[in-house]
């Protein structure tokens, strides 16, 4: 039967498990993790969403910051930040992690933890309204100059993503 399948996956290693809920309809890797972790006890998956992200950028790695968007090696790379910083059971380590970033939870919290989050938050805030503004005056410039940037400009982010995963 399902339940019998999926139980028995509780004996094997995170990958194959992993893969094994992959191989579902209708499964992507946030809702595999999320299954592993929750209910097939594998508590070092490490379910990753743009909450997890934004913790792995402030806390762990900032050159994640470069990467434009949640690929498959960001991914991976992300849970293995929190695999390497907390070991076997970093499963649990990543649920209380993320249960401090949400507001119902800011009380129980120390004062100077919140104030060092809110702070991070506003800085993150200012550099992407930056880079907003780099981009519109960018995209103003190349308008104005009748053309596209040249293609070395062009590349220059893909270059950049592709730096910030080597390192």
């Amino acid at each position: 039967s399902g339940a019998a399948y999926l139980l028995s996956l509780r004996s094997r290693p995170r990958p194959e498990v992993i893969s094994a809920l992959l191989a579902l309809d209708g499964v992507g890797p946030k809702v595999a993790d999320c299954v592993a972790l929750f209910s097939l006890d594998q508590v070092d998956a490490i379910p990753v969403d743009t909450h997890v992200w934004r913790i792995a950028c402030r806390d762990y790695d900032t050159s994640l910051s470069a990467c434009r968007s949640l690929t498959p090696a960001v991914y991976e790379r992300v849970g293995d930040l929190f695999r390497r910083r907390f070991g076997d059971h970093a499963g649990w380590a990543h649920q209380l992690l993320f249960a401090a970033e949400l507001q119902q939870f800011r009380p129980f919290l120390p004062p100077s933890l919140v104030a060092e989050m809110e702070a991070a938050r506003a800085e993150e805030k200012e550099a992407k309204a930056r880079a907003k503004a780099e981009k519109a005056e960018k995209a103003a410039r190349a308008k104005g100059s009748g053309g596209a940037p040249p293609p070395a400009a062009a590349g220059a982010a893909e270059e950049a993503e592709a730096a910030a995963l080597a390192a």
